[in-house]
Order: structure tokens, then C-alpha cells, then sequence
């Protein structure tokens, strides 16, 4: 038989577990939600910075409220679906 007639065997796709379609917390599930989270509290860590009289507590409350703030944007952001890679996968 010539090398052209031979068949090709089928390429078997592996299975994919039960959890790795799931997400396992709350930022996986809701990221646009906690995105926005994100910029409200930056926003009000800077109106707390800006507005009124500055002293230790309320230093400490902004600083908490920006880095808190930041780190679940930076989550959020991670957790966003990405348009080219919806695609792919269908």
C-alpha cells in the first residue's frame, strides 16, 4: 500500500476534570462586581485623603482602603475573561 492510503489514527482529546470549568471563590465568579469594588474603594481612600483634616487614624484608614483597594482590582482584573480567548475554547 502506498504511504498516502494509510489512515491516520484519531487524536483523543484528554478529559478535563470537574473543577477546572469552576471557579472556587467569589472573585472567579463575580469579577466585574469585585472590579468595581476595587475602584470604589481607591476612590474613597482618595476622598478620605483629600477631604477634611489628616490624623493617624485617618491616614492609617486610607492607606488600608487603597492597598485593600488595589489588591482586589489586581484579582479582579486576573479573573476577567479575555475576548480573543472566549473563542478559542468554543
Amino acid at each position: 500500500m502506498s504511504a498516502k492510503k494509510h489512515k491516520h489514527k484519531a487524536v483523543k482529546k484528554p478529559k478535563q476534570s470537574k473543577l477546572s470549568g469552576k471557579h472556587l471563590s467569589l472573585v472567579g465568579k463575580y469579577p466585574r462586581f469585585f472590579f468595581f469594588i476595587g475602584v470604589a474603594l481607591i476612590l474613597f481612600g482618595i476622598s478620605l485623603l483629600v477631604v477634611g483634616t489628616l490624623n493617624n487614624a485617618k491616614i492609617g484608614l486610607v492607606m488600608l482602603s487603597i492597598f485593600s483597594g488595589l489588591v482586589t482590582l489586581i484579582f479582579a482584573n486576573a479573573a476577567l475573561p479575555k475576548k480573543g480567548v472566549e473563542r478559542l475554547h468554543e
